[in-house]
């Protein structure tokens, strides 16, 4: 009977811990509606920390509309109150996993497109009109990695019809004298840039995180988009009424290459196989200007059935060439012989129609 009485007595106590703790709980994300509804940027902000922590479903639809209300603050400076909100607003969005509507992102992908990528990231269904728009920008390298990896994921035929109409085609001829041993060939390859960069926020704010995106795979890092080249996330966060320095990699990538990449894993081959196929070469003796031509056709005919059967393997994963997109092989011919007494002549370029 005193083993029973005690049972009851700590289920009391258990469940009234329990009831304390879900009341506690409604508080907390009570105070944060309330707070993301302020005038004051300072307690918005405040608001969005304590909501990107709760993973309250009852914040979700809040978060989302502030969002829609700050589309006005975008280009707002760096050391200003609205900004160090929408750093609050994108860090909550990203710690609660909700999936913001690309429509309401579309005003924040020229200055926030790092955490713009994060978010869109989530959206399966209506985010490739906004990674296109991104993913066309080549000139911001992580942006342009980011997007172009995303859309590659999805298997977007916009994506790919554009990629192909990207891609360059050479064909490199050797030509040298009877004889005389063929030329060797070399290669090269590129480097990366760094830069470094500090944050702090206005005075009394929460701790915000800045995200960042990368290609190298740190401790804490998060993968985002998988590619020819991972593309990572980091988070740097600024604590209250402190200053922070944080470096950013910048990408060591060749975009050509990385087109190439895309292609291989469509393909299921290797880069350099692709690479082989889009930039091919060839190396003969010169037997003459009638006879040089014909070598030059016949590599060229080659070349055009890899890239036919190359497509072929593509469109077997459910990505088709449209009507209409063609390719042109640009011929590029090095004169290696010692007796150049005969002009090689030219060797036009070979228009692919890739639809039949």
């Amino acid at each position: 009977m005193r083993f029973l009485k005690g049972l009851i007595a700590v289920c009391l106590a258990g469940g009234a811990i329990s009831a304390q703790s879900v009341s506690i709980f409604a508080q907390e994300v009570a105070r944060a509606r309330q707070l993301l509804q302020s005038t004051q940027m300072i307690d918005k902000a405040w608001g969005a920390y304590f909501a990107g922590r709760l993973h309250s479903d009852e914040l979700r639809e809040p978060l989302i509309e502030q969002f829609r209300a700050a589309d006005v603050l975008r280009d707002a400076p760096s050391w200003s109150e609205d900004h160090a909100f929408l750093l609050a607003l994108f860090d909550a969005a990203i710690r609660s996993d909700i999936t913001v509507p690309a429509e309401l992102l579309q005003p924040f992908e020229e200055k926030w497109a790092y955490p713009v990528l994060i978010l869109l990231a989530r959206d399966g269904a209506d985010s490739e009109d906004s990674l296109l728009r991104l993913s066309a920008r080549e000139s911001q390298g992580m942006v342009w990695l980011t997007a172009n990896n995303l859309l590659a994921e999805k298997k977007s035929q916009r994506w790919f019809s554009r990629l192909l109409s990207e891609i360059s085609v050479t064909h490199q001829f050797k030509v040298w004298d009877p004889g005389q041993f063929a030329p060797g060939s070399g290669g090269a390859t590129g480097g990366g840039v760094y830069g470094d960069g500090g944050a702090a926020m206005p005075k009394g704010f929460p701790p915000i995180t800045i995200y960042t995106l990368q290609v190298r795979s740190m401790r804490g890092s998060v993968l985002l988009a998988r590619g020819p080249e991972n593309v990572y996330y980091e988070r740097t966060t600024v604590p209250t009424d402190k200053q922070v320095g944080y470096g950013a990699a910048g990408p060591s990538f060749k975009p050509m290459e990385i087109r190439m990449g895309y292609l291989a894993q469509l393909a299921g081959k290797s880069t350099s196989e692709v690479a082989g196929v889009f930039r091919a070469t060839s190396s003969f003796p010169y037997r003459g200007q009638e006879q040089f031509l014909q070598d030059v056709s016949q590599s060229l005919d080659a070349q055009e059935e890899d890239i036919r059967a190359l497509l072929q393997k593509i469109a077997e994963c459910g990505l088709d060439v449209p009507s209409g997109v063609h390719l042109q092989i640009v011929p590029e011919v090095i004169d290696e012989r010692n007796n150049r007494t005969e002009p090689l002549p030219p060797a036009a370029p070979r228009e692919i129609q890739l639809t039949r």
